[in-house]
């Protein structure tokens, strides 16, 4: 069972019989995962595809009570939670994600049924599963405190006294799972594991479970091999129960190339993960993709027999594009619509704080953020001014990647300048003590001092969780970025996902807003064009307002968007011109569901 304390035992050093630790993925679910026990998962954005395909087909029709510890919880680790699998699931973000991320029905129906969901930062859970493996009873965060998280976490969280100061530090429990399933690149017979990059969150959970881990690998290497790359070999031998070849194994999610040689990194399958959102709409549905998908493969062989050569030739990644960013003066189409609009004022705000601030990293994920944030580097590297985009798995300095999200980008990854993991870009790089960095953030629901809501609906209904967004709010300066409505702008969020301290912008699809100064209210500073009335274009703000709102006595009229802008924040969207553009108003905000 999990502890909230470190394990003293030796079970992850006892000795282990003579030979090979290469197993059949079948036979080491069978000889190592037991009901009841607490399984952390990881491995790329979606935890290991292929091991958990394995626990359903080991587990089917019976009820385990397994407690899953994932960070996030999408793609084939949610047909655990709707088959009735896991008891209790800890975890940062639970979504529906094949590029943004929108609210679960599996999550919602389960939670109805009685699943016990305990939501976490994504560094707060981080933390926690280093203070199991040092070993110590507890680890200081700067996460979770004044948000609704500190409230649901007493007992696992807590404030202390600063033993070497004034004030007060948070700290949280440590976090010890019994047994650890990861994916990674390759891996000798002896367990020595050479992760993927960004590493995220598939060490801590590793050296902090208390029997060990099962490893999968898309191919087990020679030592010698292995020994070439030690400097990426992130799980040691001895924590190591058995190794399981699983080609594809993080299918449907991206793998990227590491560095290492016969390598076969894949992309997304999209369309794989289109089909399984469609079908976990209802229960009946997604039973009969279950039944095809996972009970109609006897294994893991024939899950990617039934994918077939032509589908996962598909998934190779390809040599970067040759397409260029758009000439001044290339005809444009139609002119910009609300969403382009948005867009581009976002990117402007960004602009502006990198400018005025001397932000070095702007940190934006997936979905809307990240085009802007694109779209903003592009104009200040224009401008001679350098930042470094960050997403808050740890890939650091990307160029902007046209036509995908970069979190699901092998593309992405090859790009960056520095692949580190959850810990150090949320906790060091975002939120550290000598960070220079400007997040920006979609939420849920706002308030008019800038906390946000990504967690509840105002019925209490499970949206998607914190994931990031606790974590990035201890930037140096935050952008918050959603459609305005009285839902979404409202005087009492039902629950405070995080404070709003460090927000100083929302930026809405009908207004700019921002803080004079810090501590003081959001106030309406600027409209989105087309503004054909002031006035009424402010009674249509004022109108989706939940509180009183402010107006700065010099608000501005926003210009349309340029061609220049229209031209690049298109080519951004999709290099070839036609598929984002039918598709740009599914993929607009970070969380699609308006807040009831």
């Amino acid at each position: 069972m999990m502890s909230d304390t470190p394990s003293t035992d030796a079970a992850g050093t006892a000795a282990r019989p003579a030979g090979s630790k290469a197993a059949d993925l079948a036979q080491a679910m069978r000889r190592h995962v037991e009901p009841g026990c607490v399984l952390h998962l990881a491995g790329g954005i979606g935890g290991p595809g292929a091991a958990i395909a394995e626990l359903l087909r080991t587990f089917r029709s019976r009820a385990p009570g397994f407690t899953i510890v994932q960070s996030t919880v999408c793609g084939h680790a949610l047909n655990l939670v709707h088959a009735g699998l896991v008891k209790r699931l800890v975890c940062a973000v639970a979504a529906d994600i094949s590029g943004s991320a929108r609210p679960s029905r599996v999550i919602q129906r389960a939670i109805d049924r009685g699943l016990e969901l305990e939501n976490w930062s994504l560094l707060a859970l981080q933390q926690r599963l280093m203070a199991g493996a040092f070993g110590v009873p507890l680890m200081p965060t700067r996460s979770i405190g004044g948000s609704d998280l500190e409230r649901d976490h007493a007992g696992r969280f807590a404030r202390m006294p600063d033993p070497f100061g004034d004030g007060e530090v948070g700290v949280v429990r440590a976090l010890v799972p019994d047994l650890s399933i990861v994916h990674g690149c390759i891996a000798d017979e002896d367990g020595n594991t050479v992760l993927a990059a960004p590493a995220g969150e598939d060490l801590w959970g590793a050296l902090a479970s208390r029997r060990g881990v099962i490893v999968t690998v898309e191919r087990i290497a020679s030592a010698a091999e292995v020994r070439r790359h030690a400097a990426m070999v992130k799980i040691p031998s001895h924590r190591v129960l058995a190794v399981c070849a699983a080609p594809l194994g993080l299918h449907p999610f991206a793998l990227p190339d590491p560095g290492i040689g016969r390598f076969r990194a894949y992309e997304q399958d999209a369309a794989f993960l289109g089909s399984l959102s469609r079908a976990a709409r209802e229960p009946a549905t997604l039973d009969a993709w279950l039944d095809e998908w996972v009970h109609g493969c006897a294994s893991h062989a024939a899950y990617l027999r039934r994918l077939g050569r032509g589908r996962i030739a598909a998934l190779r990644p390809r040599p970067p594009s040759a397409a260029e960013p758009p000439a001044p003066g290339d005809p444009l189409g139609a002119p910009a619509d609300a969403d382009e609009t948005m867009l581009v004022v976002l990117a402007r705000e960004i602009a502006r704080c990198v400018r005025q601030h001397g932000h070095r990293i702007v940190l934006a994920g997936a979905g809307v953020g990240a085009t802007a944030a694109f779209l903003a580097h592009l104009r200040l590297r224009d401008e001679g001014c350098t930042v470094e985009l960050l997403t808050g798995n740890g890939q650091f300095g990307y160029a902007p990647q046209p036509g995908g999200s970069v979190l699901a980008s092998e593309a992405g990854v090859r790009s960056s300048r520095m692949l580190a993991d959850t810990v150090t870009a949320q906790g060091v790089l975002v939120g550290g003590g000598h960070n220079r960095c400007l997040a920006v953030l979609g939420a849920g629901q706002v308030d008019r001092h800038g906390a946000i809501n990504s967690t509840l609906t105002t019925d209490g209904r499970f949206l998607v969780g914190s994931g990031g967004a606790n974590d990035a709010l201890n930037a140096d300066e935050v952008i918050v970025v959603l459609t305005q409505s009285r839902d979404r702008f409202v005087e009492q969020l039902p629950y405070v996902t995080g404070r709003g301290d460090r927000v100083m912008t929302v930026v809405s699809s009908l207004a700019v807003l921002r803080k004079p100064a810090a501590g003081d209210e959001l106030r309406l500073a600027a409209l989105l064009p087309p503004v054909p009335s002031l006035a009424g274009a402010l009674d249509a703000v004022r109108a989706a307002c939940g509180w009183p709102l402010a107006v700065d006595p010099e608000v501005q009229a926003l210009d349309a968007p340029t061609d220049r802008e229209l031209a690049l924040l298109r080519w951004l969207r999709d290099p070839q011109g036609d598929a984002a553009m039918k598709n740009r108003k599914a993929t607009t905000m970070h969380q699609a569901e308006v807040v009831k």
